[in-house]
């Protein structure tokens, strides 16, 4: 089989030089896709590409090469993507050793609640440090941390932001927990505390039946550590002793 056309309403999506493996009525179908195919699977989530992945987006440039997975007797008429699930994607480096091929790829699994968080994050230059089923850690720059934790069954998501600012001692300190109890008093989300050289932003939401809990651990992905940037310098300076917490904050808010 040389080629295979994947049906999409965003746009079809053409594997080439496929091969195919089949076991128990299960098909692996493998094959490559320019960096224009592969910017498009993952922009419109076609075979589930952003909210299957479990880490970082394939590195490097050139084609991709993926495999989907889906029923045998979806083969035919079609083959339509929304039947298929991408469960690999890798590149070759073009700098690999000359004894052979190296390729580095990323993990794709069935979605987890905290999925979209991962990319959303992902998007903003954070990489996965840890997770299970339910909660995942991240790294960011300058010593932020940001943790997602979703319960589906008590329908609550959390996300937690912990940038390192220093230890605030003395007079400083009574001027960072008030810049921090300000901070609280005016936005109406997420929860501001200090805590071993870290300030702490943390939001949590109850999340309706009707609402995927992966969409609010998303959302707050976003938001959270946004709100963090925008107070980072202001409570770092705090943090110094260079400003009171009504200059930090006043600078921020106006």
């Amino acid at each position: 089989m040389a080629d295979v056309k994947f049906v999409h309403t965003a746009g079809d999506v053409e594997l080439r030089g496929v091969t195919v493996f089949i076991e128990n009525g299960i098909a692996d179908i493998s094959g490559s896709v320019t960096p224009d195919t592969w910017d498009h699977i993952e922009m419109e989530d076609v075979f589930g590409a952003r909210t299957r992945r479990r880490n970082g987006n394939v590195v490097g440039d050139g084609d991709v090469k993926i495999t989907v997975r889906g029923p045998e007797g979806s083969m035919g008429t079609g083959p339509y993507a929304r039947d298929w699930k991408i469960v690999d994607a890798q590149r070759r480096l073009h700098d690999a050793p000359a004894e052979g091929e190296v390729w580095t790829g990323t993990e794709f699994t069935d979605p987890v609640a905290w999925n979209r968080a991962a990319a959303a994050l992902d998007e903003t230059g954070y990489s996965l440090v840890d997770s299970s089923a339910t909660d995942a850690s991240f790294a960011g720059a300058g010593g932020r941390r940001v943790d997602v934790k979703a319960d589906a069954e008590a329908r609550i998501g959390h996300v937690l932001v912990s940038t390192d600012i220093g230890t605030a001692e003395g007079a400083a300190r009574i001027e960072l927990l008030e810049a921090l109890n300000d901070l609280n008093d005016r936005l109406p989300f997420g929860n501001w505390s200090y805590s071993n050289g870290a300030f702490v932003v943390k939001g949590g939401v109850p999340i309706p039946e009707d609402v995927d809990v992966s969409e609010i651990l998303e959302a707050l992905s976003y938001a959270l550590p946004g709100l963090a940037d925008m107070m980072t310098d202001a409570l770092r300076s705090v943090a110094t002793g260079t400003k009171s917490a009504a200059d930090a904050v006043s600078e921020v808010f106006g």
